[in-house]
């Protein structure tokens, strides 16, 4: 029992060195794994080697690459023996990669819910905890309170999270029973318990127009750090993603769709701080959505737009402009969603004004105070 926990310990802890590396390995692509080592002789180098080559490796780039980590990482002595032992290559390995195991090799509490990988190709859910990240604590922390070597980190993360969910969803394939188009990597992943021979084919099928996604920010006084983080996650898929729209708003409504593409983030926002002229103004949501309806309304289409508002609530326009302007944003958009940084608090209501109004109208209420709150949202639209 415990060489086989810990093999799996292995494992995960080399799909996460791959996932550092920029290998595309997925949550799916792990389970995989775990579950074909039931069908091969774990004392046979190649077939564990083949096994997690063709599960973590999609693209020609990442075979070197994945072969070099393989040999690191991987103590081979007699026969086919990847258990760990005190002190050996790939635990000195691990450690040069930055995994924090606790005092006497234990694990603690170690979870594999990497942000990077938490939805799969078709948006799949989480893998049950068995492992550790020392960044486990930085995805919880509140964006407000980040020193400046973890804001570097964390910007990174959120980059790496945007771009990724915006590969996910200008994919024009999805798997299907019936699909007219054969794909190959996951019949020749199947194929691992009939001992590689192919018997039976996987089909992809096309799937439905891509979601629009358009974002509403609030740069107002009370939102600068957070919006500054909704900003990078929005830039990330910005670029990467075309069927997306950003705007912003304190008292009025500013298009920064041009601006976010093509530059810097830092260049960007330097841009968007001296366009914006009301940038860390008051905020008047009402007046903003009146905006939008009035001078953008062919943006909104009620099959396929995604509606993103980044806000904390308090608005000082008109109850009454925002009730009806919410009415009819709710019948223009496929989804409403409204990401609130106070929500995180388990104390907080929302009573002010701005959200009260607004509430009744949304489909989905969400903080977005850490990073953690970031990779739920990418879950959710993926």
């Amino acid at each position: 029992m415990d060489r086989d926990s810990d093999l799996l310990k292995k494992i995960l802890l080399f799909s996460q060195t791959l996932r550092k590396r920029k290998v595309g390995v997925t949550v799916d692509n792990t389970v995989d794994v775990l579950r074909g080592i039931s069908f091969i002789d774990i004392r046979e180098r190649n077939d564990f080697y083949h096994l997690l080559k063709f599960s973590f490796v999609s693209r020609r780039e990442e075979m070197k690459l994945f072969d070099d980590l393989f040999e690191q990482f991987w103590s081979f002595e007699t026969g086919m023996e990847p258990l760990a032992r005190k002190g050996d290559e790939s635990q000195d390995f691990a450690e040069e990669e930055g995994e924090a195991l606790s005092p006497g090799g234990q694990t603690g509490g170690f979870q594999i819910r990497d942000w990077t990988d938490q939805f799969g190709e078709e948006g799949s859910h989480e893998v049950a905890s068995v492992a550790y990240s020392p960044d486990e604590i930085l995805r919880e922390k509140n964006f407000g309170n980040l020193q400046t070597e973890e804001l570097k980190k964390i910007k990174e993360f959120v980059i790496t999270l945007s771009q990724k969910l915006a590969r996910l969803l200008s994919r024009r394939w999805k798997r299907g029973r019936r699909g007219d188009r054969l794909d190959l990597r996951r019949s020749i992943r199947h194929s691992i318990k009939y001992g590689g021979e192919i018997v039976e084919l996987r089909m992809r099928q096309s799937k439905p127009k891509p979601p629009e996604l358009l974002f509403l920010c609030d740069v107002s006084g009370s939102m600068d750090i957070y919006s500054q983080f909704a900003l990078l996650f929005i830039y990330g898929i910005q670029n990467a993603y075309p069927h997306c729209e950003t705007f912003v708003f304190s008292t009025r409504l500013s298009r920064i769709t041009p601006l976010l593409k093509r530059r810097g983030f830092e260049e960007a926002l330097s841009l968007l701080s001296r366009k914006v002229l009301d940038w860390s103004g008051g905020t008047n949501i009402g007046a903003a959505l009146h905006q939008l309806r009035e001078n953008h309304c062919g943006l909104l289409r009620s099959g396929r737009t995604f509606f993103l508002i980044f806000s904390d609530g308090w608005d000082r326009g008109d109850s009454a402009l925002l009730d009806c302007e919410m009415k009819n944003l709710k019948k223009k958009v496929r989804r409403l969603i409204w990401l609130n940084p106070l929500k995180e608090s388990r104390y907080y209501q929302p009573l002010c004004r701005g959200m009260a109004t607004a509430l009744p109208y949304l489909d989905d209420f969400l903080p977005c105070h850490n990073f953690r709150s970031l990779n739920n949202l990418a879950h959710l639209l993926a």
